[in-house]
Parts: C-alpha cells; sequence; structure tokens
C-alpha cells in the first residue's frame, strides 16, 4: 500500500499557532525543553508523573494529548563549537568530526476533536471562525483552550524544563519533515504500508503499545538506571527511559493520550469487568483477565484514578537494513526487560497508527490502538530526558551519552545558576584534577580570560610553552626580586579605599606582631599613614620607599593624622620591616626593578610557581598576599577584563602557618575568596579533600563563597566530606556525584567530572582528549619527560607533541 506524503495532510489552516483540519479539530502545540540524563532522582520522577497528571486531569472530554519525542541521527560537524584557531582546537576538531549523536524535539500537541462547524466557519471567515461556530462547538473550544493553558502553567513549572508555543512557520517545517522521514535534502517521499514500513528509500518499523494485556503486572513508577556503569550510587529512570536517548537510531516516540470522558469509562470498565467475570470458567486467561479487571476497578474506585485512553508506539527507520535490524532488537529487548508485550503493525495497520500519530491527526487513530487505563499508568510511559544542550558560551567538555563537545557556561554573566563564581576542585591523587583545569585554563586564554596561576610543581607549564607569547612564568626561589611592587599606581585614581585596605593587610603580615596585626589602633593608624605617604609622594613607591618615608617623617605624619604616639610602635615596625629592606632576609621580595610588572599588565596566562619556597610559610603567605593584591588591582581593575586565580595543591598550602605572627595562608585565600567574587574575577582552588582544610572561620567562608563544585571520581570518605563540607542535601545531586567514574581502558577513554553551581543545578561531563591534547595535559611520568626533553632541545612544544606522537605510532609498528 502507497501514500503519497503529500496526502497525509488535511489541514484547513493555521491561526495563532493552531492548526485547523478539514476533519473538525483543532490542535494547539507547543516545545518542550526536557532534563538532561541522570539529573533525576526517585523522587523527582514521581513528582514530574504526577504533574502530568495534575496538569492534564481536566482535559475536556474529546480531546488528546500527544507527547511526540523524535530522535535522528546526526554526524557532529565541530566548526559549531570551535574555530581551530589553536594546535589543541584543531586536534580536537579532527578527533571528533563525524562522532554519532542522537539529536531530540519534543512536541506536546493538545487536540479538540469533533467541532461539526470548524470547516464551514472556517470557509466563511478564516480570522473570525470562532464567532460563527454553532454555539455546542463555541461552548467546547472555550473549555479546551482554558485546559490547554492550565496545563502548559503546570507543565512549564516542572524542573529544569521550559515550553513555548510553536510558531506556524515551525509546524508546517516539522510536519512537512514528519511524514517525509526527515530526509536530510528536505525532499517529499512516498511512504509505503506493507511488511514494513517505507519512506522514500529509507526501511522502518513500528512496535505499539495498544492493549491492557501487553502492561506488565507491575508497574513501577521508575526503575534503576543501567546505561552506565555502575559506581557509587545508584540513578534511576522512568520505565521506558531506555526507548529515548539511549537508543541509537532514527526513531519517534508517540504517547497519545484520549480524553473520553472519565465516568463514561468507568461505566466501560464495568461493562468489562461483568462480561470477563461472567464467562471466566471458559479460559484460564479470560479468569485471569477478569481478576486483573476487578483489581484495577478497585484501585480506581479507592484512589480515585482518572481514566483515559493511551496510546504508546515507537517508529524507527533507517537506510541500512543492517542498522534497522539491531535498532528493533534493542527495542523488542528493552520492551521484554520492563515485562511490556507489543504489536508490530504491518499494512492497513501500519498506516493507520503511522497516519494517526501525525501531529493535529490523533482522531484518525482507531480506537482499537488505544488500552483503557488510568491517567498516572499513561503518564508514567513518558520519556523524561533530552539530550545536552550547550550554552551560548562557557568551556567545552563532552555529554555523557555520546561524548560529543558541548558547552557548559561556568562564568555565568547572567547569574542564571549562580551570583559568583568560586570554585573548588576535589580529586584523589592521580584523579586526574589537573588535567580538568587544564582543560578550562587552555580555554580560558584563549577566550580572553587573564589566568593566574599560583602552584607548588609544574601542572601548568605546558601551557604556558603552548601560548608562550601570551604567558608569563615567574619561577620565585626567594633569592631572584619578584619583581612586582604593589604599591605602584598610574595616577591618584588608583588609590582606591580597597587599595589602602590591601596594602594595610601587606604591611601588617610585613611586620609579624601577633598584637599588633590583631589591635585596632594600629590598624586605623597605619591606614592613615598609608594615606599620607601618597599624599606627600607623588611617585616612585614602593615598600622600601615608603619605609624610609615612615622612618624619616614619623613626627611630622603622627601630627599632621593625630595619632597619638602609642597607637603606632615605630621602633617595631622598623626593627622587624628592616627584614624587607636591602640587607635584610626578605629584600628580594620588596626589591622594585619592573622585571615582571610589565608582564603581569601585558600577558594573558601568568604562572607563579612557589615550589622553592614552599618551606617557608610565613614567605609563601606574603607572596599569596602579594598576587592577590596584583590580580585585584592591576588585572580586575578594568571591569571589562575577566580574571581567574587558580591555587593548585591548595591542600598542603592551606595548613601553613608562621609561628611569629600566628597568620597563615589559609587566612589569605579565605580574604581573597571573599574579595574577588565581589570584582569581575574568581578564585579556584585544587584540593584532595575538604578534610584537608583546617576546621575554623577561614574554611568556613571559603565554602560559604564557594559557587562551583567540581568533584572527580573518589572514595566514599572523601564524598562523605564533600556533603558534610557543603551541607548538601539535595538527593539528586548526592546520587549524581556518586555516580562518576573514569573509564581510561574503553574504546573512547573518559574521565567524568561533577559540577555543581550553587544548589540548584548539577550535571556531570566528560573528558575526552585527542591524542596531542592528551599529551599536552601530562604532568609527569615519562611522556612529560619525553615531551620536556624534546621542549628543551629546542623545539616548539607543538612540534615536540607531534614529533611524541610520531614516536609513539613507529613503536607500535616495528614492535
Amino acid at each position: 500500500m502507497q501514500v503519497y506524503s503529500a496526502d497525509i495532510y488535511s489541514i484547513l489552516g493555521f491561526i495563532g499557532g493552531a492548526i485547523l483540519s478539514k476533519s473538525g479539530c483543532i490542535t494547539v502545540c507547543y516545545y518542550m525543553s526536557c532534563p538532561e540524563p541522570y539529573t533525576q532522582d526517585q523522587n523527582a520522577i514521581g513528582f514530574r508523573q504526577k504533574e502530568y497528571e495534575r496538569a492534564l486531569k481536566f482535559m475536556p472530554a474529546g480531546s488528546y494529548f500527544h507527547k511526540q519525542d523524535i530522535f535522528l541521527k546526526r554526524a557532529y560537524d565541530p566548526s559549531t563549537d570551535m574555530e581551530g584557531n589553536s594546535f589543541l582546537e584543531r586536534a580536537q576538531m579532527k578527533h571528533f568530526t563525524g562522532r554519532q549523536y542522537l539529536e531530540h524535539h519534543c512536541i506536546l500537541a493538545f487536540t479538540l476533536a469533533g467541532l461539526e462547524t470548524l470547516e464551514p466557519a472556517y470557509v466563511k471567515n478564516p480570522l473570525q471562525y470562532k464567532d460563527h461556530l454553532i454555539e455546542r462547538d463555541k461552548a467546547r473550544l472555550t473549555d479546551f483552550l482554558e485546559a490547554v493553558d492550565g496545563a502548559v502553567i503546570v507543565l512549564k513549572n516542572l524542573p529544569a524544563t521550559s515550553i513555548r508555543p510553536l510558531e506556524e512557520y515551525e509546524i508546517k517545517d516539522f510536519l512537512t519533515q514528519y511524514v517525509n522521514g526527515f530526509a536530510a535534502d528536505k525532499g517529499m517521499r512516498d511512504v509505503y504500508f506493507g511488511p514494513h514500513l517505507g519512506i522514500g528509500e529509507a526501511k522502518g518499523a513500528v512496535f505499539a503499545i495498544c492493549d491492557e494485556n501487553a502492561l506488565p503486572d507491575e508497574f513501577p513508577p521508575y526503575v534503576e538506571d543501567d546505561t552506565i556503569p555502575k559506581a557509587n550510587a545508584a540513578l534511576f529512570m522512568a520505565p521506558l527511559e531506555k526507548l529515548g536517548l539511549h537508543l541509537h537510531a532514527n526513531h519517534i516516540i508517540n504517547q497519545v493520550i484520549y480524553f473520553e470522558g472519565h465516568q463514561k469509562l468507568k461505566g466501560e470498565l464495568q461493562a468489562r469487568v461483568d462480561e470477563f467475570h461472567q464467562h471466566r470458567r471458559f479460559a484460564k486467561e479470560i479468569e485471569i483477565t477478569a481478576e486483573r479487571l476487578k483489581v484495577t476497578q478497585q484501585e480506581v474506585l479507592e484512589s480515585q484514578a482518572y481514566l483515559c485512553r493511551a496510546h504508546f508506539s515507537v517508529s524507527v527507520w533507517d537506510h541500512e537494513p543492517a542498522e534497522l535490524e539491531k535498532a528493533k532488537d534493542t527495542i523488542r529487548e528493552i520492551l521484554k526487560m520492563r515485562d511490556f508485550g507489543f504489536y508490530q503493525p504491518s499494512y492497513e495497520g501500519l498506516k493507520d497508527i503511522f497516519i494517526g500519530t501525525v501531529i493535529g491527526l490523533q482522531n484518525r487513530l482507531s480506537r482499537s490502538y488505544f488500552f483503557l487505563t488510568e491517567l498516572a499508568v499513561a503518564a508514567s510511559l513518558f520519556i523524561n530526558n533530552s539530550v545536552y544542550k550547550s550554552d551560548p558560551e562557557g568551556i567545552l567538555y563532552n555529554d555523557r551519552v555520546f561524548q560529543i563537545p558541548y558547552r557548559l557556561d561556568t562564568w555565568d554573566e547572567a547569574k542564571r545558576r549562580i551570583p559568583a563564581r568560586n570554585g573548588l576542585y576535589i580529586a584523589s591523587t592521580g584523579g586526574g584534577k589537573s588535567s580538568t583545569c587544564l582543560n578550562a585554563v587552555e580555554q580560558e586564554i584563549r577566550q580572553g580570560i587573564k589566568v593566574v596561576c599560583v602552584e607548588f610543581g609544574q601542572s601548568f607549564l605546558a601551557i604556558s610553552r603552548l601560548y608562550p607569547s601570551v604567558s608569563a612564568h615567574i619561577d620565585y626561589d626567594g633569592v631572584s626580586p619578584l619583581g612586582v611592587n604593589p604599591f605602584y599606581i598610574r595616577d591618584p585614581q588608583e588609590l582606591t579605599t580597597d587599595k589602602i585596605k590591601t596594602l594595610t593587610v601587606l604591611v601588617l603580615k610585613f611586620w609579624r606582631e601577633r598584637e599588633i596585626i590583631e589591635d585596632a589602633n594600629h590598624n586605623v593608624s597605619l591606614t592613615k599613614i598609608l594615606r599620607d605617604y601618597y599624599d606627600h609622594t607623588p611617585s616612585g613607591h614602593s615598600f622600601p620607599d615608603f619605609y624610609n618615608y615612615v622612618k624619616a617623617n614619623f613626627t611630622a605624619i603622627i601630627a599632621r593624622q593625630e595619632i597619638p604616639p602609642a597607637y603606632f610602635n615605630i621602633d617595631s615596625f622598623l626593627h622587624i620591616c628592616s627584614q624587607f629592606m636591602p640587607g635584610g632576609v626578605y629584600e628580594n621580595v620588596c626589591k622594585v626593578d619592573g622585571s615582571n610588572e610589565d608582564l603581569i599588565r601585558d600577558k594573558s596566562f601568568i604562572i607563579f610557581e612557589l615550589t622553592r619556597i614552599k618551606k617557608d610559610p610565613f614567605l609563601v603567605s606574603v607572596i599569596l598576599t602579594i598576587i592577590f593584591e596584583t590580580v585585584e588591582n592591576k588585572i580586575l581593575a578594568d571591569r571589562s577584563v575577566r580574571g581567574k586565580l587558580y591555587l593548585d595543591e591548595y591542600g598542603e598550602t592551606a595548613i601553613m602557618k608562621d609561628n611569629f605572627s600566628g597568620e597563615d595562608v589559609h587566612s589569605t585565600v579565605s580574604f581573597c575568596f571573599t574579595k574577588l567574587r565581589k570584582e569581575n574575577g574568581s578564585v579556584h582552588a585544587i584540593i584532595q579533600s575538604p578534610a584537608q582544610l583546617p576546621e575554623n572561620n577561614f574554611t568556613r567562608s571559603i565554602i560559604a563563597n564557594t559557587q562551583l563544585l567540581y568533584v572527580l571520581p573518589t572514595t566514599e570518605t572523601v564524598y562523605h566530606d564533600i556533603i558534610q563540607a557543603f551541607r548538601i542535601s539535595n538527593q539528586s545531586h548526592i546520587q549524581l556525584m556518586k555516580s562518576i567514574r573514569n573509564d581510561f581502558s574503553g574504546e573512547r577513554p573518559y574521565a567524568e567530572v561533577f559540577i555543581r553551581f550553587g544548589d540548584l543545578y548539577a550535571t556531570v561531563v566528560r573528558l575526552e582528549f585527542s591524542r596531542a591534547k592528551f599529551y599536552a595535559f601530562q604532568t609527569d611520568g615519562k611522556d612529560w619527560k619525553t615531551l620536556d626533553d624534546l621542549f628543551r632541545s629546542g623545539m616548539t612544544m607543538e612540534d615536540a607533541i607531534i614529533q611524541h606522537i610520531k614516536n609513539k605510532n613507529n613503536a607500535k609498528i616495528f614492535a
């Protein structure tokens, strides 16, 4: 049996996004965006099903609700996400070109059938067709549209869901593509209904659930999700969710609910109960059905369940017979696993189901393809999840289903998910935290973000070698001048209140005397003296200059600023701070030579390597304070510039403490977390566990000022510490976090990262690298050593990576 696709239409016209058909139906269409996979726990799935039931319960008799999920096979085109302006980006583009994935569209259609005067009213005046309907049709249409509005309001408020009306041009384009099998050339096709479905050259099949006997005896609202390898937690999904994203084929899921009228259907149920009960002795099967109907009737009476008719079908098609057979086998397996029976139609049945599931033609779907059920049961058949959707800007990761690149906005300028953007990376040793950070940093550099890294190793060295023109690597040893002058200002307008506060904190660190640091009088006095210094010193600002200014003018300063002598211990200041003057132990911290000043202003990527001063907690704390001041006043002073500060291996650094002043690195970082989040910047610290951080107010402040949480696969103990430290009560987030695992031995090796945006949104991303990117992100081991040797021999980092890959390939060939 052959039908031209154009003959399937029976449309009168379109009014305000609604379809008016010649058969007396009016259909209102919406586009729904659904939640990402793996983000819903049992409660969320149950809530979603109940809200569907609440939304649809008041649909009038003679109306239909049609949820249509379209999944189309696509080949990934990297030009949609990448420009190929860098070596690593070109390698990634080549790596992912042509990767297969599914595109998903979810259409909601509300249809009212049986408007007897719709066609003559439309023909008379299309724009005012409502005025020409008979009163009964007018009343039915009014009730229908009010019910649709109410349903849409409920569905719009579902978590992680958005709904918008479809425009007329979208409906026309969609219907044309639907009946022509979504052909790439968008041409017209013949539709063949025989032993199989044929749309042009593509072959297909339909699997339908259209009989109560096809339903399982027990119908749980959710089942355990087995689409990813099991880790430390179980995830859950709707019973037929595997027919959605996890069926890697061109397919369409049609879920049609017909509201015939609750009371009418209750009467029909009673009649069927009576009939089967009367004949129950004729066959065992009739006896079983009679018992099942009796139980259903009792449940309806006790729970006041709402009755409806439902139809569920899956259409699948492909140009390749082998791919089609594989998909059909998968569908059979999924339905069998969930104890569903199914009907695989051909010829007339195939035609009826295909045409009856075209949006707007639901009334042409024969009643024999519906089964009588409760609305709650029908809602539990819905597919809930959609594909991962890229944000307009952000960092490229890989999704968890197809591992294609997608963009996640961790800056969030619009503050859709988070009000600020400080972050903590948590992972055990060897858990992949370096590559996760490097993936973000490398992209941020290319996106024009100023990135400053403080590290006690060489994690970020390879990135600076790949981007030498925009990078500065400052390996501070305590002997050479740091070359950064926090006292420098270009003009008087840079001397803000915040600048004075920062310098006050810095000088008090130099002073190193606990009683003075904690004394309010000394704090206020120092603030006044700093202001006096800038008022009387037009240029050449530095700490040594400030020290000499105070030494030479102290009596005049305290008189001008009305500071009692007891409120500033000048002898203590001159004695202790002399260690930062020429000849002092820490003279190189403040020695001004301008060597790195221009680097910091002009470069996009600055690394402060502090490994060689790691054993001096006081010096580390001082250097960090200077770096924070530099980031705030030399990078973030320009509000058009985005800046990020990364603190590598911070867990070890957090416990460093000066024996004299009691000042520790942790308090300095806590101050920075609080300060930079208010600017156009952020701080990201990398730790192994929250248990590494001291249990004090500084840790609590850091956690309170952390909006982004990155967790890599770790131990149950660390997961517990994270939940306790961040007071995570959202069970969906906890299960999602514990579900992550790495797979480095599969066909497509990947690492997984849980990312939590405040309290409201969390997701899991994967990291899959091209070979070039994999080697670029090595931070130790044989590969890193080989690349370092090649680089030191005179090669660029790019050439070193290319050569290393060639050497690896040759080694395999000649092995």
